[in-house]
């Protein structure tokens, strides 16, 4: 199943950017270094970078090292990911495919 989310916030600079949309697929596992949405406790999604994973775990990382997120300091469950980050566009219309890590 596809689904689209609106970015919010800059913790994915440069990756993504707020105000980007982004295509998310539950068709693809999450692997390493992947983006990724996960619902949150809260009910909120979030917008990660796969750090790591361990067993049914995995921890998340924002791409801007400037802006700490609560979200990246313990592993989330793998249930919690909604979907991995297929594609993103931005207006007026720029699509992208993929999801190099910053330098």
């Amino acid at each position: 199943m596809l689904r689209i989310f609106r970015v919010s916030g800059g913790s994915m600079r440069p990756s993504l950017s707020s105000g980007d949309w982004i295509v998310t697929s539950r068709h693809r596992a999450p692997r390493i270094k992947d983006i990724v949405v996960a619902s949150t406790d809260s009910g909120h999604h979030i917008v990660k970078r796969v750090a790591s994973m361990t067993g049914d775990s995995m921890r998340l990382a924002g791409d801007n090292s400037r802006l700490a997120s609560s979200y990246c300091e313990s592993p989330i469950v793998g249930s919690s990911c909604i979907g991995t980050v297929i594609a993103s566009f931005r207006p007026p219309l720029s699509v992208r495919f993929d999801f190099p890590e910053p330098l």
